[in-house]
């Protein structure tokens, strides 16, 4: 009777070790895996040019391949430069982050293709499910531009079950913060100037020190830039 307890007892005990350790990583890559490819293959802005090349799906781990051409990775910001990184994701729920949350989905970490070190592409940043059914991402990312070297750091908090209604149920209790550190003086001395000369006017940038600084956050449907607060509406064109 005994033995049969104990047996019982260890399989229960591996039952949910084994769905944590082997199942759950596949089931979360299957989750985190096509939003992150929609979203740089959505990533046209109009100067960056975003081509996804191969995806590796891989059952704890997955590598999203990918070229970005854009003419403000050139010196001089005039001829189109194709860049090739690796996003890498290791997809959990992540047993060494436990001590943060037992519902870290998944990690991320921008590297240079290895047949093209010489890309200036770096970056990490991690996605946590709370207890509280929060998904929250943050992340840093570094990169070289006219010739000068920017930063990234992003944070973001949103409820999970209204994210896959949409954007907009989404929007009023979305909070979003970026910090924006860029190199000033190259900018001063690329055809960014003129658009770095306007957000200083308008207060936009706080340039100092040879560099240029922007806080962006997003809470309660407003948009606050340095201390600039403004309804959000202004740039959906809705009330």
């Amino acid at each position: 009777m005994l033995k049969k307890l104990i047996s019982l007892t260890l399989l229960l005990i591996l039952v949910p070790v084994l769905l944590v350790t082997t199942v759950m990583p596949a089931l979360t890559g299957l989750f985190v895996r096509p939003p992150v490819v929609q979203a740089l293959q959505q990533a046209q802005a109009q100067a960056l040019n975003i081509d996804v090349t191969r995806v590796r799906s891989g059952w704890f781990s997955s590598d999203i391949h990918f070229n970005a051409t854009s003419s403000i990775f050139s010196d001089d910001g005039q001829s189109p430069v194709q860049q090739s990184a690796i996003l890498h994701l290791n997809h959990g729920p992540i047993l060494w982050h436990l001590y943060d949350s037992p519902f870290a989905l998944a990690d991320f970490q921008l590297l240079p293709a290895p047949d093209h070190e010489q890309s200036h592409f770096s970056g990490s940043g991690l996605l946590v499910l709370s207890t509280q059914g929060d998904l929250s991402f943050d992340a840093i990312a570094g990169f070289t531009a006219f010739a000068g070297d920017h930063w990234l750091e992003t944070s973001a908090r949103w409820p999970a079950a209204k994210a896959l209604q949409g954007w907009r149920p989404v929007l009023p209790e979305l909070q979003l913060s970026l910090a924006i550190d860029a190199d000033a003086t190259a900018l001063l001395q690329s055809p960014a100037a003129d658009a770095l000369r306007v957000y200083q006017q308008q207060g936009w940038a706080h340039v100092a020190n040879g560099r240029a600084r922007s806080t962006i956050v997003l809470q309660d449907e407003h948009l606050d830039i340095n201390g600039t607060v403004m309804p959000l509406g202004l740039f959906l064109e809705s009330q």
